[in-house]
């Protein structure tokens, strides 16, 4: 049986999903290759999922549910928003949701300017406030000064020193 679903090969994962991934990466030991490879894993899932779940049976217009490339969408009611949590393949903050909104056409919003589906992912995105990264300059700030002072200390010690001599 073929379905209408939006299908993405493993080659499409470089063009679609890996600017995003890159974007939420903000663990180092995420390494690539196992990113990718969940990404595969969980496309294969959503497929499973868009081709055994019943359609939504309403009367009229809806959102068809698709797999956009990052993110596997159910479908949707005219003029709601639409949300699922934060797909478990990101390497960065696994909490929030993803919201992406259904015209009163019964189409997904686009982006300005684009044929791209409009998503809001920001909250699956890892904020300053998770990544190590501010710890390790705010640690590494503390550490030079307490040095600096410490070489400080032991100058003056010196100076005083000699002076006695």
């Amino acid at each position: 049986m073929k379905f209408p679903y939006a299908a993405l090969s493993g080659q499409d994962f470089n063009k679609r999903a890996l600017p995003l991934l890159l974007l939420a990466q903000k663990r180092p030991h995420s390494s690539l290759p196992s990113i990718k490879q969940n990404w595969e894993e969980y496309r294969l899932q959503c497929l499973k999922y868009l081709h055994e779940t019943p359609p939504l049976l309403a009367e009229g217009k809806f959102c068809n549910r698709t797999f956009d490339g990052s993110v596997c969408w159910p479908d949707g009611m005219p003029g709601t928003y639409v949300n699922m949590s934060c797909p478990w393949y990101f390497p960065s903050a696994h909490s929030g949701q993803v919201y992406r909104f259904c015209t009163l056409e019964g189409t997904w919003l686009l982006e300005e300017n684009s044929t791209n589906s409009w998503k809001n992912l920001s909250e699956c995105m890892a904020t300053d406030e998770d990544s190590s990264g501010g710890q390790i300059l705010f640690l590494s700030v503390i550490y030079t000064t307490g040095y600096a002072f410490s070489f400080s200390a032991l100058v003056i010690a010196t100076g005083i020193l000699l002076g006695f001599r």
